[in-house]
């Protein structure tokens, strides 16, 4: 179900585009009262109309596809997005090259990213290494997850429970308010990241599962 705050960059888009169209009528109707009814195939007073109609029609255009598309997303911003986070524990596999928590399918020239496999309690999830990340050590999330609010207190909290071996999915929400509506955001999920810890880097299994 749409949020009525979308309405406010749906009414808007639908007048965007009927300004941008009729600036294209409106330069034709008047181009042909000129070359009709004063006989004139060029006027500078035309040009300059014409000139200052596209000007703001693109303008227009481009400013909504801006915040529709483009703006940039501000993690601190709780008025502005609402972020959260969902923890659970690791499942331990045993194969033949040892005990893993996670198991990575390395890139390749057609997959230009790493693909990380993790099992939770009767689950097995897979994400790519654009949207996460495996760390081995707290300290190495605050290095390789700059601009992501991960809570190190919370983190910490999971170090003891879970003994170094769980998973963080982090999730940003749109929140009401004018610039999101009319972007058409509110509701959407403005971003999704996974933090993947493990004990230890002997706990990343980096050899092609298909093979196993």
């Amino acid at each position: 179900m749409t949020s009525a705050w979308n309405w406010i960059g749906i009414i808007a888009w639908i007048i965007v585009l009927a300004v941008f169209v009729w600036v294209f009528h409106h330069i034709r109707v008047r181009r042909i009262k000129m070359i009709v009814e004063r006989k004139h195939t060029f006027e500078w007073s035309n040009l300059i109309i014409s000139g200052v109609e596209l000007v703001v029609a693109f303008c227009l255009v481009i400013g909504m596809g801006y915040v529709t598309f483009n703006r940039q997303i501000n993690l601190s911003d709780s008025k502005a997005v609402k972020v959260t986070y969902q923890y659970e524990p690791l499942v331990l596999r045993i194969g033949t090259e040892g005990s893993y928590y996670v198991a990575v399918d390395r890139s390749t020239s057609n997959k230009p990213v790493h693909v990380y496999n993790y099992w939770v309690k009767g689950a097995k999830y897979t994400v790519s290494s654009n949207k996460a990340t495996v760390v081995s050590s707290l300290k190495q999330a605050k290095i390789m997850d700059t601009g992501i609010p991960w809570s190190q207190k919370m983190l910490q909290k999971q170090d003891n429970q879970h003994e170094n071996a769980y998973v963080v999915k982090m999730t940003a929400t749109y929140q009401p308010s004018f610039m999101n509506g009319l972007g058409v955001r509110v509701g959407h999920q403005a971003m999704t990241r996974w933090l993947i810890r493990v004990p230890a880097q002997s706990f990343i299994n980096t050899t092609d599962i298909s093979e196993q």
